[in-house]
């Protein structure tokens, strides 16, 4: 049962930009471009869409209510065919397992040009069809990469 219904009327298709969304927690916020106060993005709302996350600073065209401790989304639209999803900045980076935690579902691949070390996920092994019991320390990766809130976060994988 999703205790996340709204108690208000929806206002539809209102244009939006994520601030934040913490794919591992599960939540997020959106900024509305009408003004109105950042709303409340729970995953679930990504169900029967063709988004996998939502990454800072993508535009989303979503319907808000008013819930129980403010606004939320209670929807996402798909965007047009001519419309882009997410911003074209991410890069592929090689690199080495350094860290895979399991039981926490997340880890780390250290670039081999150097820089700061990326955050993997479950989620995302499992969108680029990767078993994390593949996944040992060592193990040589290609990953695409954009920038979280945090630092770098792998969008997909491949193992070398």
């Amino acid at each position: 049962m999703n205790d996340r219904k709204p108690s208000k009327a929806v206002r539809k298709n209102i244009s939006a930009t994520v601030k934040f969304f913490d794919e591992a927690k599960g939540f997020g916020f959106v900024s509305p471009a009408d003004g109105s106060p950042d709303a409340f993005v729970h995953i679930s709302v990504l169900q029967n869409t063709s988004y996998h996350e939502l990454r800072e600073g993508m535009q989303i065209l979503c319907d808000l209510a008013d819930g129980d401790r403010g606004q939320q989304v209670v929807a996402i639209h798909e965007p047009e065919e001519d419309e882009e999803v997410a911003p074209a900045s991410d890069i592929e980076i090689t690199g080495v397992v350094t860290t895979y935690v399991p039981e926490h579902k997340y880890g780390f691949v250290t670039p081999d040009g150097g820089g700061e070390d990326v955050f993997i996920h479950t989620n995302m092994l499992e969108r680029s069809d990767i078993n994390p019991e593949e996944l040992k320390l060592k193990t040589k990766v290609k990953c695409v990469v954009r920038m979280g809130l945090k630092g770098p976060i792998a969008d997909s994988l491949e193992i070398l």
